[in-house]
């Protein structure tokens, strides 16, 4: 299962029934000196509100606090973030991203396991199950988020499948961002005019598309494995129509520098619209949750296919270059 689309899903808070008042405590490994005086953040993910903060000190610190309910969370431990389930008692956390000790965060590390062995296309259902399983703990309205995620849902499909949900669903901002995302996704369904956008250097996607070539966008990220290994495809591709089309990369969530150093690595011989990490304006506008996300543009700006991989990807080119 595509990595980015897990961690970028795992930000939800969530609503559970718990003692108002309730003891947390993260114990979190680092198992590096190095970072010994540096501070760890417990965050929420919805929110980005910081919960509670400890100096590392002999590669381990601790976070103590009280919560009204569970809800997902992420520690910045060392450089890394790690998204687990914050509830009542004492949870580990190391800095490879395992949490354990309480029951959801046991649950967690189960279903993790499971999403790691299916395809993405196979795991909608999982994430459905999961959900189905969980409606009234914490983990729920985490799995209904990357069931919405997992497919493309209309705005009224996304109300009818809250609207049997249980009550507290539909008010967290996840949810919020999945009928954004509905939303957008329908603005720029395919047979639709592109949306244009802006990078910090000035470079929009109007450069590119609309200009009388068909047009190939490439939504990636230099720490996404699945967008490095469809470069190769959109490469042989590029050596093959470059004369006759456009290619054109939107490197989104990703540090500049990050990005530089890719597409030198991975020898990409097209532009790349990047603004730095917190560049969502893209993938906002898209309404896109998970990258790779490759989308074909017609001469006259019209969008022909969006969501394109490995061989639909080759396809969907192949015919529009013999037009």
């Amino acid at each position: 299962m595509k990595k980015s689309l897990f961690t970028l899903a795992l930000g939800l808070l969530v609503l559970a029934s718990c003692e108002k008042g309730s003891h947390y405590k993260v114990v979190a490994t680092v198992g590096d000196n190095a970072v010994d005086g540096d501070t760890a953040y417990l965050t929420s993910y919805d929110s980005g509100d910081t919960l509670s903060s400890a100096v590392i000190a002999n590669q381990a610190a601790v976070l103590e606090g009280t919560l009204e309910s569970p809800l997902m969370a992420r520690l910045l431990l060392g450089g890394k973030r790690i998204g687990f389930v914050l509830e009542p008692g004492e949870v580990s956390v190391t800095s490879d991203g395992k949490a354990s000790g309480t029951p959801l965060n046991e649950k967690m590390t189960a279903f993790e396991a499971q999403l790691d062995s299916v395809d993405d296309a196979d795991a909608g259902p999982v994430f459905l199950k999961i959900y189905e399983d969980n409606r009234d703990n914490a983990i729920g309205p985490w799995a209904f988020n990357n069931y919405l995620m997992c497919n493309s849902f209309t705005v009224a499909q996304v109300d009818s499948l809250l609207a049997t949900s249980p009550a507290g669903y539909r008010d967290l901002k996840r949810m919020q961002k999945a009928f954004n995302a509905a939303r957008q996704q329908e603005a720029t369904a395919v047979g639709k005019p592109f949306a244009d956008f802006t990078a910090a250097d000035g470079q929009k996607l109007g450069d590119y598309a609309g200009q009388g070539k068909y047009t190939l966008v490439d939504f990636w990220a230099s720490w996404c494995g699945p967008c490095r290994r469809e470069i190769p495809n959109i490469k042989a591709l590029y050596e093959q129509y470059k004369d006759k089309m456009l290619f054109v990369g939107v490197a989104v969530w990703d540090n500049p520098s990050d990005t530089r150093n890719a597409i030198k690595n991975l020898g990409i011989p097209w532009p790349v619209m990047e603004s730095g990490k917190n560049w969502t304006d893209p993938t906002d506008l898209y309404g896109i949750s998970g990258i790779p996300h490759i989308m074909l543009i017609d001469p006259q700006g019209v969008i022909v296919a969006r969501g394109l991989e490995g061989d639909a990807m080759k396809k969907a080119v192949d015919e529009a270059m013999r037009k």
